[in-house]
């Protein structure tokens, strides 16, 4: 099989886009603290094998021909046990359409952490882009970045679907 991936090609992921996410929700919902996050737990709850890497764990597949899932946890992190979940584009640096992984979108994240108790603030850089959004609650901070569904039609580019989810 040849290394390029073309758009023709089938992919069946173990945890599709919409499933990686609702289940990261999950977590969230039933974590009080990022200590709650084990690898006993993330296994529990995303249904798949976690390697093991020097105490830390990981977990990726490909969803489409443009994207992959990436699950990280390091708990002994410098800065305090993390969990990183990431949409990465192939190749990476580009930049193809979020259409086909974008079921679960940011509002319907954004409004289901709010649901659990997370007060929400959106950081802007220059001309008021959005950087981030930072969602906290008593022992648990959760940050959201996101990016447009696509870079074209206009309601396409306001569409803003999850890329990436940090849990700290």
């Amino acid at each position: 099989m040849s290394p390029t991936v073309t758009a023709a090609q089938a992919f069946s992921p173990r945890l599709a886009a919409e499933q990686s996410l609702l289940r990261l929700l999950d977590l969230i919902r039933d974590s009080k603290t990022i200590r709650d996050i084990t690898a006993e737990r993330l296994q529990q709850t995303f249904g798949v094998a976690f390697a093991s890497d020097a105490g830390r764990l990981g977990f990726g597949e490909r969803l489409t021909g443009d994207w992959w899932s990436s699950f990280e946890f390091d708990p002994a992190n410098t800065d305090g046990p993390r969990f990183e979940f990431t949409f990465r584009p192939d190749p990476p640096g580009t930049y193809p359409p979020l259409s086909g992984i974008c079921k679960v979108d940011f509002d319907r994240f954004a409004a289901e952490l709010q649901t659990m108790g997370f007060k929400r603030d959106t950081y802007r850089g220059e001309h008021d882009r959005v950087i981030h959004d930072l969602f906290q609650r008593e022992g648990l901070t959760v940050t959201v970045h996101t990016r447009g569904e696509a870079d074209h039609p206009p309601d396409r580019i306001a569409h803003a679907c999850v890329q990436r989810v940090l849990i700290e």
